[in-house]
């Protein structure tokens, strides 16, 4: 309980530093889509409404809501193209993915889904999503909803709000990527590809969470979060490049953070069957401080 919450207290603490350390990230909020059904037009004002106050309420961005000014949806270039000419630092929008309503014997409960996108300016290519549900219940409908919303939209602030901040590297390729990572008894590798970066519990970074490897600021890699310890953490590649060698250093970038930490694969959950090679992580942490000795000499 008490390393429980001396990691919320580093977490917490990590964040009002990213806070206090820079200027809000002003963020043009463009348009909200309804994949619901539920709303009309004035739904989705109130939804761009809530999310726009979800985000200033962060300290991490600064956003203005333009909801309605241009037909949406928009690709993440014609987003970052209409920054650029508002001279603003980035863009989002939003698409309500569900609204559902059970109405037991007393209050009406709703569930809201909000999904959000925000593409920063100088780099279009990192693309940060956020998903969330939020619940909420009143003997009014209209209410109900809009408390789910609001938890929603609090929830898709926090996961931005983080995921923007997060900065992180490649700690062990290639050495690292050639072993496998995790066995099943018949010898078949779940992850075939797999690197370990500087990301870790204390970060706020949760199983399921994606990233994107950055080199000279262009992607030449992506992968998911699969296991996370104290120090480091473990990412499975779901795409490299061509021809692309991952190295150790090249810069990490935190895409999307879930709500709630993804559950392992099935053989994972039965038996945690992550068997690494005896000295692995003794070798992540040579090699770290290696770096660590050049970098200072």
């Amino acid at each position: 309980m008490r390393c429980t919450c001396l990691w919320l207290a580093a977490i917490l603490s990590f964040s009002a530093a990213i806070a206090a350390a820079q200027k809000p990230i002003q963020v043009a909020f463009w348009g909200v889509e309804d994949e619901s059904g539920y709303g009309g037009a004035v739904f989705k004002e109130k939804v761009a409404e809530t999310l726009v106050e979800a985000l200033n309420a962060t300290q991490v961005f600064l956003a203005q809501n333009l909801h309605g000014k241009v037909t949406t949806p928009l690709n993440a270039q014609m987003l970052a193209g209409i920054a650029r000419e508002m001279n603003v630092s980035a863009v989002a929008q939003a698409t309500v993915k569900k609204v559902s309503i059970r109405k037991p014997k007393r209050d009406p409960k709703a569930t809201v889904v909000l999904e959000t996108q925000l593409i920063p300016v100088k780099a279009a290519q990192v693309v940060f999503k956020a998903l969330a549900e939020g619940k909420g219940d009143d003997p009014a409908e209209g209410r109900a909803v809009a408390k789910a919303v609001a938890a929603a939209a609090a929830e898709i602030a926090k996961q931005l709000s983080l995921a923007v901040a997060l900065k992180g590297q490649v700690l062990l390729p290639p050495v690292y990527s050639i072993l496998p990572a995790t066995h099943y008894k018949d010898k078949d590798q779940l992850h075939e590809r797999t690197v370990r970066i500087s990301l870790d519990m204390t970060s706020g970074l949760k199983v399921g969470s994606e990233v994107m490897i950055l080199r000279r600021g262009s992607p030449v890699a992506s992968g998911r979060v699969v296991e996370v310890d104290i120090g480091s953490s473990l990412v499975a590649l779901t795409t490299v490049q061509p021809g692309v060698q991952i190295r150790t250093g090249d810069e990490v970038r935190v895409i999307s953070i879930p709500q709630y930490a993804a559950k392992l694969p099935l053989p994972l959950q039965k038996e945690r069957e992550y068997k690494r090679v005896e000295h692995d992580f003794a070798l992540a942490l040579a090699i770290a401080a290696a770096a660590i000795g050049l970098a200072g000499d």
